[in-house]
């Protein structure tokens, strides 16, 4: 269980300024930890400055179908859609999706 912060008693509420958005972005753990293989160079920038976010919405019981899909198998949902489009832009003679490195060990 996380301790809870203790606030002085004399703390004067009103001279407090909130500025929301005002904090640096905390360093995430896959980002301090040092790689097992030889390091590759780093991109300049993290992969949300380079990849555009696609939102895709699936009724229910089509999250289910391909969520066990994924389950059985052992890959995530992203990966199994990123395998569709592979397929889909290989039948238009296109290259397939870029990857990139994923946070966890596999």
């Amino acid at each position: 269980m996380a301790k809870k912060a203790v606030l002085p008693q004399d703390l004067d509420l009103d001279d407090v300024i909130a500025a929301p958005g005002a904090a640096a972005r905390p360093t995430f753990l896959h980002e301090q930890m040092e790689p097992a293989s030889p390091p590759t160079p780093a991109p300049a920038s993290g992969l949300k400055e380079r990849a555009t976010a696609t939102t895709l919405y699936l009724m229910p019981v089509d999250h289910r179908r391909l969520r066990k899909l994924a389950i059985d198998r052992d890959v995530s949902m992203q990966t199994l859609i990123l395998d569709a489009l592979d397929l889909l832009l290989t039948q238009a003679d296109e290259p397939p999706v870029e990857r990139w490195e994923t946070r966890r060990k596999r």
